[in-house]
């Protein structure tokens, strides 16, 4: 499996105090997925704290979304037995990124706060049967919150795309409130405070008022 280009460049720009390294993470949890799970062919890791996601994924056999068969869709919509578990998984599975037919979805939880998630994709419907025991061992997760085939959609693809973005916007916030916790003699907590609740004020995000604090103050 592949880097994203834009879990790259997040990794490059990103520097954490909870994880040591995410990129040896990813690849540590990548070592382990691949010899539990050979069908998995990407994997994310969601930091919580920061809401950030971090994405490995095998470009060959997930391209692009698969296109919903509307037809079978209203076979399913008729049919008795579309709204049991079965059935909503295989809807699911329609509307599911191509070559991604199960996931599982692992928190890894430190003295009792839930500190990451691991999202993990397989390419066979079964993939995960009998498996996610294995898997919880070995990367530390919280079998109680395990949940399957919550994302067959691959959501933390496009959340990994968005994590540069989101890094940029936090340094803007980041300096914005040193600035106008050290001008106006306030904590940064206050600081942090002050700027959210005039951006719901106005109306716009903390970053758009961060950006024009930041150009009044600096």
């Amino acid at each position: 499996m592949e880097l994203l280009p834009q879990s790259r460049e997040a990794l490059d720009e990103y520097v954490t105090t909870t994880v040591d390294d995410v990129e040896v993470l990813l690849r540590v949890i990548e070592g382990w997925a691949m010899r539990a799970v050979p069908e998995c062919v990407a994997l994310s890791v969601t930091l919580l704290e920061e809401d950030l996601t971090f994405t490995l994924v095998d470009h060959a056999a997930t391209t692009t979304p698969a296109a919903a068969d509307a037809d079978a869709t209203g076979a399913a919509a008729g049919d008795p037995h579309a709204l049991d578990e079965g059935g909503w998984a295989e809807m699911a599975r329609e509307r599911a990124f191509a070559g991604i037919l199960s996931t599982v979805s692992l928190p890894v939880v430190e003295q009792g706060r839930a500190v990451l998630t691991i999202d993990l994709y397989a390419s066979t419907p079964h993939a995960f049967h009998d498996r996610i025991d294995g898997l919880v061992d070995a990367l530390g997760g919280w079998q109680a919150g395990a949940v399957t085939n919550a994302d067959l959609g691959f959501e933390t693809l496009r959340r990994a795309e968005e994590a540069p973005e989101r890094l940029r916007e936090q340094r803007v916030l980041d300096v914005a409130i040193g600035v106008a916790a050290a001008r106006l003699g306030l904590t940064t907590r206050d600081a942090h405070d002050l700027l959210v609740l005039a951006a719901e004020r106005a109306g716009v995000s903390a970053t758009q008022v961060a950006s024009v604090v930041r150009t009044l103050l600096a």
